[in-house]
């Protein structure tokens, strides 16, 4: 009986101890995974399950475990509760904190910015996407801060509800953090200023399309600009083009594809066929890769590039080789 009784009292034991152990090992699961304190934007979709929801959590280092996230949202009776919507996140959030967030739903509207618009574009994006803005004040406010280069592409998640100051700040706030601070090690090994880098990327923003094509050409623009050649850019005079035309136009061509010689004369500083040197601002927005270009270019022996009617651009070394690749490319 007194064996009976020590082996149950050893197996209560163990038990409550396994246990124990379990509930610790749980509760570790559950701590954030980080003190990172960044957030970041975490989407669920209409008719995401509990089981997705988690897996898309711990792939993005917002939980440490899937398993201990589920079994939280399962036994709390949270998991009846979560919302589709657009979340800001933070690894410095608890599982707990986590669970609780994702069943309140959100205010915020995701805007995806690609590169290379104009920041008459990105006005035109962010009413017809609902913000209850004034088009005139958008022109006013970001010509004034001369924010032409710094309205960085990204996805945002903006409050419904934000006024034009308020999306403005979330902008320079992300430029801020992802060029100034994100890039501070190659703006260091840089000749040139902030303003001439992004105006140089903007224009290899609107020129090209590959990682490898846009260092060749921005290393081809520096190369004319120290040489004194004028730059020639087709963006520069489309910019030209559409900013007279479009004054005071909401829905515009803000970049005609066809450009006519009479175009390639306009009188505006920004035409680069006319005036030597760099237009006196960025035409649009540069993303990460064209800025990266102008800070670490690609030498090259080529002076010159097209676009062709093939989707390929050309280079060419000499003016009679790009004048060949205008007969063989272009007509």
């Amino acid at each position: 009986m007194r064996k009976k009784t020590a082996t149950f009292g050893f197996l209560l034991y163990f038990f409550l101890a396994l246990t124990g152990f379990a509930f610790l090992f749980f509760n570790i699961q559950l701590q954030p995974v980080s003190n990172e304190e960044e957030k970041v934007p975490f989407v669920i979709q209409r008719g995401e399950n509990l089981l997705t929801v988690g897996s898309h959590l711990k792939e993005k280092r917002l939980v440490r475990s899937k398993v201990a996230f589920i079994l939280w949202e399962f036994f709390s009776g949270y998991y009846k509760k979560i919302q589709a919507g657009n979340y800001l996140l933070s690894a410095s959030f608890s599982t707990q904190e986590i669970g609780k967030i994702i069943t309140k739903g959100t205010d915020d509207q995701k805007i995806t910015v690609i590169e290379g618009l104009r920041s008459e574009e990105i006005g035109q994006l962010l009413i017809e996407s609902g913000f209850n803005l004034n088009w005139e004040e958008w022109l006013e406010k970001t010509r004034a801060l001369k924010l032409e280069g710094k309205l960085f592409p990204d996805t945002y998640f903006i409050p419904k509800k934000s006024g034009i100051e308020k999306i403005l700040e979330i902008f320079q706030s992300n430029f801020q953090k992802k060029v100034v601070e994100g890039l501070k090690g190659e703006w260091k090994k840089s000749e040139l200023d902030q303003e001439k880098v992004l105006i140089l990327a903007s224009l290899v923003e609107r020129e090209a399309k590959t990682k490898k094509d846009k260092a060749l050409i921005a290393g081809i623009l520096l190369k004319r600009l120290k040489n004194q050649w004028p730059l020639q850019v087709d963006a520069t005079v489309q910019y030209a083009v559409a900013s007279k035309l479009c004054a005071k136009s909401f829905n515009c061509q803000w970049w005609p594809s066809f450009l006519s010689n009479k175009d390639l004369q306009i009188s505006s500083p920004y035409n680069t066929y006319l005036h030597p040197g760099l237009p006196p601002a960025p035409i649009c927005n540069p993303g990460l890769d064209s800025i990266k270009s102008v800070l670490n270019p690609e030498e090259s022996d080529f002076w010159f590039y097209l676009s062709g009617k093939d989707g390929v651009i050309h280079y060419a070394k000499t003016n009679k080789e790009h004048e060949q690749n205008k007969i063989k490319y272009l007509k």
